[in-house]
């Protein structure tokens, strides 16, 4: 694999991870905030400005934006956009394994189904065109 696809790669990787840590930051700072409570628009402000495990998990965002557009400049979108699907991945199981969610196991055959995609463009992204 080229050099550039590597860097690619791994700069997807840090764009997936910051992701998923933003997502659960988010809902980590959501729980402890609220306990569960909905809340309206001005109390999603209120919330946004004073918790601070979601104004990590913003940042987490930021940083994954970031890091995304830095591999878009090296990989063609059609190759990297199914990356992103490790999100779905990594927040099920960051979901389950900090959080304490239950997964149900037809969820975790999606997941399955869900890498074996993603193993489907890796591959292709390695072969020429």
């Amino acid at each position: 694999m080229q050099r550039r696809h590597k860097l690619a790669l791994t700069l997807i990787g840090l764009s997936v991870a910051a992701g998923v840590a933003g997502q659960t930051a988010l809902k980590l700072g959501v729980n402890h905030a609220l306990g569960g409570s909905a809340v309206g628009l001005a109390g999603t402000v209120a919330l946004v400005a004073t918790e601070p495990l979601v104004l990590l998990g913003l940042a987490c965002y930021a940083l994954a934006a970031l890091t995304w557009i830095a591999a878009l400049t090296r990989l063609d979108l059609s190759v990297a956009y199914p990356f992103l699907a490790l999100n779905f991945v990594l927040v099920a199981l960051s979901s389950w394994l900090i959080l304490g969610e239950s997964i149900p196991p037809l969820r975790w055959l999606g997941i399955l189904v869900i890498c074996a995609g993603i193993l489907l463009v890796a591959r292709s992204a390695t072969q020429p065109r």
